[in-house]
């Protein structure tokens, strides 16, 4: 059938506004009325005051960047914030706007308002200031540079930034007291794993190179400082009693066509100093650019000076523990076989006060002092998530001692004095094992309190392929090509906050911040806010006003639960795990595939994040905005290469999650990112998002299709091949974010150009085998093959472009792709032979069709459609049961026939459906 033909019966029948937005006339029962610009907690109510960085999206044209605004809390408090735009619409107006405040502790919500002035003509509304009154010379930041450092003040608080050298921090002072010394990135390596029989293991140690520094954003509220730089080789091997190698042996290391790097692992850290606040977050990457088979990291941390100026029985180290314990000891504990004095030192002490200094005492006591024990380093290690220890030591050359351990650490660790100190927290701490908080040299005048994202007390960090054979896609699903299952060019992200303080602040105050760090809660507007200004497109909120929209939301509720629970009892954590899902189950071992090729780390197959962000959007839950988070942080970082020959893309399912050979864009899309971005305004998620925008260069040197559809078989003339979908879709998914961000039209015609050449295809979105000629210098696609060969492949919108696609027709409208699109959704279950049942495709074409009894008979259709399981479409029954030993390891819940294909397929097109086509 002539494609032409075709597309004229469907375009008698598409809704006349089908090609400039999707709108309010897809519900049917008003859910998208205007609802206020409110936002809320996600998790419990901060109890003091909290700085935070969130996002709020307006209709085109609502707000303009000169806009003014208010922030009110829900106890009628004016509140100060940055503004500034992350997202616009084509007119200039304001998409997305990027919000920092501090939160008064026992806000419950904030209520958002534009005013109805505007600024003065020509200015830019920074927001340096939202509710009309400055803040003051006492509580707001200052910003100030010279040519070797940057300053940060605000009240008594003062932080020092180096624009050089190996410190990423100079000092934070309070109250003209130093209370943190030089901050600074370390690392160390062994050139083999441990194994039997090994006679010689080479270590090296490394530390941070700042090579730039910036200030990223300066407010009146929050100011960011970025920097950048690579690990370096430490000669001072700080710490360490090694001796530093020989010019032959950096050389080569004593291994054929081995060099040893002596700069390498680039990192981007980011520290975010908040008005009105003390705490400095940090967000720090880093890049893995070695030989997985030499270079293994032994440990990888953040470290800071801790000046102690008192007696060592006026020092202080704690650690937060579980469930909001906290470990906490002096460095000198004053106790032994007698007391001292009637016993009221010791429990000043305990309780973190001042006590005397030694000529209080009379002999006797000052003779107690001289002989009691001082303890020199102390540390918790969380090798895995289900234990940790905390021991302690008296010298470098003594044996650890200590009995306390535990199951999941807060993340939290004081050292300092009665005077001043720091403490650290580590976000995920246990979740991201194997992790250690150390402080050493707690004797001396300068202490080091470390905060090890991967800790020193755990194996090194390996980073080598499973096998050495592959398995290949027939027998395992396994797509491993030679060459290509490296990790070198992932990323890891770690946010960690700074405390700094004047005085040991005690049991109660540790366990009250370790608390506030570990559930994080971010500030996100409401569901309905969210649904009315259509923020990522068309989804519904929840509905369970008749029983078949109840049966819809139950399942889609028993999946989150599910795969909450599987997190936990399957122990999906590590430092390079902990976010990702496994792909498929073995019902026989009664275990996830999480040793067979493809089916193991799920790596977005199937837009599983989307599925997560959607179920977020509309429940607020969250365990899932956790989910989320998580999985966000760990796909855009360790399934995506970040520098070297595959930078931009990513790489899809496998064992180790970079082993498989196949790395495309759709991995590494900005679509997956965007939802983390624009809702926190994370930078880090910014820079990711932009470094994806011209990843189609790379086809120029990679063929998704290489191997499938080799191109001797089916040739063009065009410099590069791709697939409509997933390949073109996230392409320019990246494109229309970058437009959006800002408001390059060399990005947007990229798009244009790609919809025109699509619209002409002889068979639309179906033309060709599956792959299309592409010149990635003008965005053009082209078939030169058989004009009637018809594609079926499954895969095109259902890995984020179908979702990505209705904000795409409103940043870029035009008529003949949408009807294109259309006639692809309304034909796409005549046409395909393949797997997955994609029933939003058709829900899609109901939605916009003119003859509403087709609609109708349509929306029935795939409604009957979402409850036919069928094991060749890949849908499968939920039948949760309970597992117990011995037939498992621990007392686990099953469902024999789960996917997580299945469960993001179906969820995604039920969140959609319930809008688009709602159940009666």
């Amino acid at each position: 059938m002539n494609h032409h033909s075709t597309l004229r019966g469907v375009m008698a029948l598409v809704v006349a506004s089908l090609s400039l937005t999707t709108t309010a006339a897809l519900a049917a029962d008003g859910t998208t009325a205007d609802a206020p610009a409110r936002l809320h907690w996600i998790g419990n109510t901060p109890q003091g005051d909290k700085p935070v960085s969130f996002g709020i999206p307006f209709r085109q044209g609502e707000m303009r960047p000169t806009d003014a605004f208010t922030l009110t809390t829900d106890k009628g408090v004016a509140v100060a914030a940055d503004f500034w735009p992350t997202a616009y619409w084509p007119d200039g107006s304001i998409k997305w706007g990027g919000f920092a405040a501090v939160i008064p502790g026992g806000t419950e919500s904030v209520s958002f308002a534009l005013h109805a002035t505007k600024g003065a003509k020509g200015s830019k509304n920074t927001g340096a200031v939202s509710h009309g009154e400055p803040l003051s010379g006492e509580a707001s930041l200052t910003v100030s540079e010279t040519p070797n450092q940057i300053l940060i003040a605000a009240g008594t608080f003062a932080a020092y930034i180096p624009k050089s050298g190996t410190a990423i921090m100079d000092s934070i002072v309070l109250d003209n007291t130093r209370v943190a010394g030089r901050g600074s990135l370390v690392c160390s390596t062994q050139d083999q794993p441990y194994t039997e029989g090994v006679g010689n293991i080479r270590f090296h140690n490394y530390v941070s190179q700042v090579g730039k520094v910036e200030v990223e954003r300066a407010g009146s509220v929050r100011a960011v400082v970025k920097i950048e730089g690579h690990y370096l080789y430490d000669m001072s091997q700080l710490h360490v009693a090694t001796t530093p190698p020989s010019q032959s042996e950096i050389a080569s290391n004593g291994q054929q066509g081995y060099h040893l790097p002596t700069e390498w692992l680039p990192f981007t850290v980011r520290l975010y100093f908040f008005a009105g606040t003390e705490q400095v977050r940090m967000v720090h990457t880093f890049i893995y650019n070695g030989d997985e088979h030499h270079d293994f990291i032994r440990s990888l941390g953040v470290r800071f000076e801790v000046p102690m100026r008192e007696q060592a029985y006026n020092r202080h180290v704690a650690f937060a523990t579980h469930d909001g314990g906290v470990w906490a000891e002096s460095v000198q504990p004053l106790n032994g076989r007698r007391i001292l004095g009637d016993g009221t030192p010791e429990r000043l002490q305990v309780a973190g006060q001042r006590v005397p200094e030694p000529e209080t005492f009379d002999e006797r006591g000052r003779d107690l002092i001289r002989h009691w024990a001082r303890w020199n380093t102390f540390r918790l290690s969380q090798p895995n998530d289900e234990g940790y220890a905390i021991q302690k030591r008296a010298h470098e050359g003594n044996m650890w001692i200590g009995t306390h351990t535990g199951r999941r650490a807060a993340g939290y660790a004081f050292a300092g004095d009665v005077s001043g100190g720091l403490g650290i927290s580590v976000k995920d701490f246990w979740e991201s094992y194997p992790a250690s908080l150390r402080v050493d040299s707690a004797t001396h005048d300068v202490a080091y309190l470390t905060a090890y994202l991967w800790s020193p007390d755990a194996g090194p960090m390996d980073l080598r392929h499973y096998d050495n054979v592959a398995h290949d896609l027939n027998a395992s699903y396994e797509d491993v090509q030679p060459g290509m299952s490296t990790p070198n060019g992932i990323a890891r992200t770690s946010t960690l906050m700074l405390m700094p303080e004047r005085a040991y602040p005690g049991r109660a105050a540790v366990a009250a911040r370790a608390r506030q760090q570990a559930e994080d809660a971010p500030l996100v507007c409401t569901p309905e806010y969210l649904h009315s200004r259509r923020a990522f497109g068309v989804w519904s909120l929840p509905d369970t006003s008749n029983a078949r929209r109840a049966k819809v939301e139950a399942l889609l509720k028993d999946y989150l639960d599910f795969y909450v629970r599987a997190v936990d009892e399957r122990h999906w954590y590590g430092f390079w795990n902990y976010g990702d899902f496994m792909h498929g189950y073995d019902p026989d071992r009664h275990e996830w595939k999480y040793d067979v090729g493809g089916f193991a780390w799920d790596n977005t197959e199937l837009g599983s994040i989307s599925w997560l962000w959607y179920s977020f959007l509309r429940t607020a839950r969250p365990d899932v905005w956790r989910m989320a988070e998580a999985m966000t942080r760990h796909c855009m970082e360790v399934d995506v290469y970040h520098s070297g020959p595959f930078a931009g893309l990513g790489s899809r399912h496998n064992v180790s999650h970079w082993g498989c050979g196949a790395k495309e864009a759709r991995i590494s899309q900005a679509a997956w990112n965007r939802f983390y971005y624009y809702l926190t305004t994370d930078e880090r998620t910014g820079d990711l998002m932009t470094a994806t925008r011209d990843a189609d260069q790379m086809l120029y040197t990679i063929d998704p299709m290489r191997l499938a559809l080799p191109r001797e078989k089916y040739p063009c003339t065009a410099p590069a091949r791709l697939r409509i979908g997933p390949d073109w879709v996230a392409y320019a998914g990246n494109w229309m974010t970058e437009y959006e961000r800002t408001l390059n039209p060399v990005y947007r015609r990229k798009i244009e150009a790609g919809m025109k050449s699509i619209a002409v295809l002889p068979n639309g979105m179906f033309t060709g085998p599956g792959v299309l000629g592409y010149d990635p210098a003008t965005g053009i696609l082209s078939w030169e093959g058989d004009r009637n060969e018809i594609s079926t492949n499954h895969l095109k919108l259902i890995m984020g472009g179908f979702e990505l696609m209705h904000e795409m027709l409103e940043m870029v409208p035009n008529k003949k792709f949408a009807a294109a699109y259309l006639d692809h959704n309304a034909r796409y279950h005549k046409v395909t032979k393949n797997r997955f049942r994609i029933s939003r495709l058709k829900g899609y074409a109901a939605a916009h069709l003119k003859d509403r009894a087709e609609a109708r008979r349509l929306a029935d259709e795939v409604w009957q459609d979402m409850w036919l399981y069928n094991t060749k479409e890949q849908h499968y029954r939920f039948s949760p049961r309970q597992l117990m030993p011995p037939e498992v390891p621990q007392p686990l819940i099953e469902s024999p026939e789960t996917t997580t294909n299945d469960c993001a397929l179906w969820s995604l097109d039920a969140i959609y459906l319930l809008e688009a086509v709602p159940l009666d």
